[in-house]
Formats: C-alpha cells, structure tokens, sequence
C-alpha cells in the first residue's frame, strides 16, 4: 500500500511540475530532430523534420538557416544576431504548425521572402538551423515552447 502511495505522489507531482513549466513557456516534451538535408531549389529550400510539442492550439513556426559565403561551418553563425554577419539568412514563419502531443513529421519551406533575409544558400555546403514553436501573438506574451539547432547538409 505504501508503494502505491508513493507513486501516485511521484506521478501528481510530474503533474504539477510540467504543468508549472509549461506556464512558464517550457514544454519539457518538445523534440525536434532534422531527417533531411536542405533541398535548396533556386529562391526557396525545405527542410524536413520530426517533431512533437505538447498540445496547445496557436503555435507558431520559425525556421531560420544562415550560412557562410563557402557554406562551411563556422562557430559565429551559432550566435545570437549572427544573421547579420552571414552570407545568407533564408527564413520562414508562414508554414503552419501542428502541437497534439503526438510525433508529427513535415517538410518547411524557407526562402528569402521575409525582411531582412539574403544571399544564397551553397549547395555542398552546410548551414546552422534553428527550429523554434512558440505560442503568443505580441513579443510580450510570447512563449519559447521548442527550440532545435544544428548544422545541417544543403543539396540541390
């Protein structure tokens, strides 16, 4: 009887700890993972990957990959505001995005159509992805719930 106590203390308290997290903008469920090399194809790339979010309805999509003028990887483009010093920014908010609690696998569309984006992204090359789902609608509200980067392959 005391075994069955404890792990229902054990479970309500997992409860209430992702619930608190996920108040706060956390869902400790979120993976993301890249199953393709970016299929760049003139103006516009995709990128296909499995991920799964915890469920909630408004999320929203950014995906963002900067390279170097070789397409090389280079450490600067892991940093925050680094899309200034790349040689091509292609990004996207437009795709939508699916958070049920289940794996979902998608191929995104990025491109240069957003501000600020530019260059073109070397096939044979990599580039620094960062996959981001949040929820909000104003940047005060905004809640980071899944963020995934890496260097990934870029083919034509």
């Amino acid at each position: 009887m005391r075994r069955v106590f404890i792990a229902l203390a054990a479970v309500a308290a997992a409860s209430v700890l992702a619930s608190a997290a996920f108040a706060e903008g956390i869902d400790r469920t979120a993976r993301a993972d890249f199953v393709s090399m970016i299929k760049a194809d003139g103006a516009k790339a995709t990128l296909k990957v499995r991920y799964r979010c915890a469920q909630i309805t408004g999320a929203h999509l950014w995906v963002s990959a900067k390279q170097t003028k070789s397409g090389l990887s280079a450490a600067r483009l892991m940093k925050e505001g680094s899309s200034r010093s790349s040689a091509a920014w292609w990004d996207t908010h437009r795709d939508p995005v699916r958070c049920t609690s289940s794996w979902h696998t998608a191929t995104f569309t990025i491109d240069r159509v957003e501000k600020g984006t530019k260059g073109t992204l070397q096939s044979g090359g990599t580039a620094w992805v960062q996959f981001c789902i949040t929820t909000g609608t104003t940047e005060a509200n905004t809640k980071l719930l899944l963020s995934k980067s890496g260097w990934v392959h870029v083919t034509a």
